[in-house]
């Protein structure tokens, strides 16, 4: 699975390459609040961590193209915690190694949008409730494709905050039964908050 996926990075970060004087590069550090549509539970009460980079390449002078690597932790939880000895204590945690690509409008110097499609590998994945870890449950799709979009301020030209929504198009479990209209199962929600620091600019037109 790994090798596949790297082959894949690697054709999908050509274009960038050939293009490397134009490009721009950017780390990203954030938190993920999560919530699994179709476990009975509701809220974005799972807390994780995103991080990763970027590379991204202007396209007019008001939008741009990005492709992002990231480690994302999603997953669902009950608001209580497993020390209150809570009966209902449930807890799932699913770790996501993801390729983004966005599409960037820039209504002004600060303001952007953004959207674009998700791909996912999982790489790690727990359930427990209040006795301890579950073992016996329906198995994990071990990829995810998704779409994500939201809102960033820009600071400066180096520093960013971000607020982007995501969810799963495809079931990330297969569950119940199918309607009429979607295929039946668990779908990841999640609302990040993070920061970019772009550290590296390069531009043809200035040289």
């Amino acid at each position: 699975m790994f090798s596949i996926f790297k082959k894949i990075l690697i054709l999908l970060l050509l274009p960038f390459i050939a293009n490397a004087q134009s490009f721009k590069a950017s780390i990203i550090a954030g938190v993920n609040a999560s919530q699994v549509s179709g476990d009975e539970l509701g809220g974005f009460n799972k807390a994780g961590v995103m991080f990763g980079g970027s590379t991204f390449l202007s396209v007019t002078p008001k939008s741009d193209v990005a492709m992002e690597l990231l480690f994302i932790q999603k997953g669902s939880k009950t608001p209580t915690s497993k020390d209150n000895l809570n009966a209902d204590y449930y807890k799932m945690s699913l770790n996501y190694l993801e390729v983004h690509f966005n599409y960037t409008y820039h209504a002004s110097k600060k303001i952007g949008l953004h959207v674009g499609p998700t791909f996912g590998v999982l790489v790690g994945e727990k359930e427990e409730d209040i006795a301890g870890e579950l073992t016996e449950r329906p198995e994990f799709e071990k990829t995810e494709l998704g779409v994500a979009g939201g809102l960033s301020f820009h600071f400066s030209e180096k520093v960013g905050l971000y607020m982007r929504l995501s969810n799963s198009l495809l079931p990330i479990r297969k569950m119940g039964a199918d309607t009429r209209y979607f295929k039946s199962g668990q779908y990841n929600s999640g609302l990040a908050f993070f920061l970019t620091y772009t550290f590296s600019s390069k531009d043809k037109q200035k040289q």
